[in-house]
Formats: structure tokens, sequence, C-alpha cells
């Protein structure tokens, strides 16, 4: 294997590594949240953040992946490209969190979750500008910079908040943590691009600034709008319904989102790959993509039988069955959700690569205003689990969307032989444990069985041989 090669499986290793330990220790934080202060703070956090998360798109707007593959593209002149890009982001930084502060002034939230979102507005500007150095790193191929960083902060901030959440300090005092801590990583960030770069990055030099701008927007927009279809049906409850909803509903989204690393970890790893191999060798591309998509989708129907039939084991193990035992029938609901999510991810991924990521805009613009009327009327009709429908049928129409652009590839993929059988005894298995009583241990030995043979079974001989040589030696 050569260094481009060697290179490529390592950055993936890193990408991996990082996205694995950001998400695992929200997952975690959200945990000592849901167990030591009970739903009503959770949703109380759980809103604050999904609208600090939304300002951090906005604040990001794609200027990231695009200062990623400039600097790549041109090393000897990072320091000008860097003082250009981060002129523009700073603008976009402010923009982010003024927003943030007068999205309570237009909407009624409780006393808490108002002030929580006050506080949060700091930590999107320090988040943002880490976010900004690691593409930096990215830029440079210097991925393992990143994943230290990641781990250092990651880890003090699980440590501080088990502390704190254990000794039932205020949710005030946990958000501090959370700001502090991300100043930490602004610190740490700042010293080794310096030394990365050569020089400081962080100048203002408004060049080209019209440029940038229209190169940024359409990741931009799709990067926004991406993150507010998926995520306004919590900010919606926060409004309609109140805290303790947003904690319920909040408790089964964040197992969503866990299961949701999988393929977010994947597409970023080969975006760089199959974005190349689209104009270097289409027939690679189309391989690579076809072996991800079966791939992905032939893990998801283990992953639908668990978390359907296993919900309520699932709940009350994360959670404890007493106070969220309403997150049950939402976790089944999404867990149709990860069947979509993981069959479409390859669909959008070939959109992005094949240069028509302005149709990912559009299709998520779309959705979001379908998310919102949707929500409208399901909430008020069925409650929480108005919102699970909600986003499922949303997600079940992106997906189409995005199918409609590569329909040849979707119907010369689909009627795979092995992908059909599999998918016949996943069926089966989901009828036998709807019709027949097993307890879940019986239940969750069936599956392994399943994941057994998609193993051995789910590609053939020559296609496991074409994703080696694709991924790892002929790239």
């Amino acid at each position: 294997m050569n260094n481009s090669q060697s290179s490529i499986w390592k950055n993936s290793i890193f990408v991996f590594f990082t996205h694995a330990i950001r998400v695992v220790t929200n997952f975690l934080i959200f945990i000592l949240i849901a167990r030591f202060y009970g739903p009503e703070s959770l949703g109380q956090f759980s809103l604050a953040f999904t609208i600090a998360n939304i300002s951090l798109v906005l604040a990001d707007f794609g200027f990231d992946v695009l200062l990623t593959t400039e600097i790549a593209k041109n090393k000897k002149n990072a320091p000008k490209i860097i003082s250009n890009y981060f002129s523009i982001k700073i603008i976009f930084v402010v923009i982010a969190a003024i927003t943030m502060i007068a999205i309570p002034i237009f909407q009624s939230f409780s006393d808490t979750s108002t002030t929580l979102i006050y506080l949060l507005a700091l930590y999107v500007v320090f988040t943002s500008v880490s976010n900004f150095v690691y593409a930096v790193f990215r830029g440079f191929e210097k991925f393992e910079l990143e994943t230290r960083v990641s781990f250092i902060t990651n880890f003090l901030l699980l440590v501080l908040l088990l502390t704190f959440g254990f000794l039932k300090a205020s949710l005030y005092y946990l958000i501090i943590i959370f700001i502090v801590v991300r100043l930490l990583a602004v610190i740490l960030n700042i010293k080794k691009s310096n030394s990365l770069v050569g020089t400081n990055i962080f100048k203002i030099n408004f060049n080209n600034w019209k440029l940038i701008i229209n190169q940024v927007l359409i990741f931009g927009l799709h990067f926004l709008f991406g993150n507010l279809y998926f995520r306004i049906d919590t900010i919606l409850l926060g409004i309609w319904k109140g805290d303790t909803t947003v904690g319920i509903y909040q408790a089964a989204f964040k197992v969503l989102v866990l299961l949701l690393l999988l393929p977010d970890i994947l597409s970023s790893s080969v975006l760089p790959v199959a974005s190349r191999l689209f104009h270097t060798d289409k027939l690679k591309w189309e391989q690579l993509n076809m072996l991800i998509s079966k791939i992905l989708l032939l893990i998801s129907f283990g992953l639908f039988l668990i978390i359907f039939f296993l919900s309520d084991s699932i709940i009350s193990f994360v959670y404890g069955k007493e106070f969220y035992n309403e997150a049950i029938p939402l976790l089944k609901v999404f867990s149709f959700i990860v069947v979509i999510r993981y069959y479409v991810e390859t669909f959008g991924l070939m959109l992005t690569t094949s240069g028509k990521q302005y149709l990912r805009m559009i299709i998520v613009m779309g959705a979001t205003l379908l998310a919102y009327i949707l929500n409208f009327h399901l909430i008020a009709k069925y409650d929480v689990l108005g919102a699970a429908y909600a986003l499922f049928i949303v997600n079940f129409i992106v997906g189409i969307c995005y199918i409609i652009p590569n329909r040849k590839y979707f119907i010369k993929w689909i009627f795979d032989k092995r992908i059909i059988s599999i998918g016949v005894i996943t069926l089966v298995a989901a009828l036998l444990f709807n019709f027949v009583v097993f307890t879940n241990w019986i239940i969750l030995i069936i599956i392994v069985v399943l994941f057994i043979i998609t193993y051995f079974f789910g590609l053939s001989k020559n296609e496991k041989e074409k994703f080696t040589n694709l991924v790892f030696k002929k790239l």
C-alpha cells in the first residue's frame, strides 16, 4: 500500500474515532441528565442544545468543508486562504449568536430554557471557532490533531459533568462547564494550528469575499436546512407542549442519532474518494456506491428488529422505565427511519459527489417546510407521537427525492437476490416476533443469527474483493 493509500486509510480511522468520541460522549451526557434530573430538565437541556446546534450550523455554514478542500488543493497558499475564509465566517458566527439570543424573544419557552439558550450562545461561538481550526487540520491531512483535541476535551467534559451531575448541581452550572471546555478546545487548537501553518491563522482579509460567498452558499443552505428539518420537531414540541414532552421525545431521538453514527462516518470517510472517482473512473464510483448502499441496507435490517422489538428493554436499560415509558412507541417509529436513512445515505452522497449538491439543498429546504406543516397537524392530533410520525414521513419523502435523480442505479441495485433473501428473512422474523411470544433473550439470539447470516452471505465473494480493492488497494 503506497503513501496515498495509507493516508486515506489512516484518515478514515481518525474520522471514525473523532465522530465516535463526540457522539458517544454526547449520548452519555444525555443519559446522565435523563437519570439525574428527570424528563423536565432533560427537555430544557435538549431544547436549548437543539437551538444551539442549529445556530452552530448557521455559524459554520459550509465554510469548514470548503476550507478543507481549498487547503488540500493548495497548501502553500494556506495562510491567505485561511484568512479569507475566517474573515467572512466570523460575520456568520456573530449573526448566528445574535439569532440564537433573539429566538426566545419571539417564541414562548420556559424561563429555564430561555436562560440556557442565552448561555449557549457562547458555546456556539467557541465551538464554531474550533470547527474552523479542525477544517485547517483536515486540509493539511492532520486528522490526528482533531482526534487528539476531541478526546482530551470530551473526556474532561464527561468527567466534570458526571461529577457536577452526581451532586445535582443546577443546569446552569452544567452549561457553563460546556462553555469553559469549548473555550479550552479553542486555546489548544490555536496553539496547534499556528504551529502547523507557521503563522497566526486568525487574520482579517476580505479579498475574494464574493467568490467565497458564492461557493459556500449551496453547501451552507444544505447543511442548515438539512439539520433544521431533522430537528425542528424538538423546537415545536418545546413551544407547543412544554419541556417534559421534549424530554420524552429526545429520549428516543438520541438513540436514533446514535444509530445514525455509522452512515454518517462512512459518508464522511468516503466523500473525498467518491468525489475523485466520479471524475476519474465512473465505473469504480458506481461500484463503490453500490457496495456501500448494499452494506448499509443489510445492516439496517438487523438494527430494525432490535429497535422495534426490544424498544422497551432499550429505554428501560438506558433511561429507566419510570419516567420514560412514553418514549417506547416513539422508538418503534424511529426503527423505520433507521432503515430509510441507512439506505438513502448513499443516494444523497451520490448527488454531492456528482456535482448535484444544489439538488440536495432544494430537497432539504422543501423538507423543512413539509416538516413544519406535518408537525403542526400531527402533534395536535397525536401529541408527541405525532412528531415521530412527521419525522418518518419527511425522511421517507426525502429518501424518494434522493433516489429519483439516481433512479437508474436504484432499479439496477434493488433487485439483488442477496438483499431480497435477507430482506425476506427479516420480514419473517418480524412477523414471528409479532405473533409469537418470545423472551427478549430469544429475540436477541435470533437477531444475532441474522447478523451472522448477513456477514457471511450478504456480499458475494466477488463483491467482498471489489470492496477491499476499491477501499484499500486500488484507489
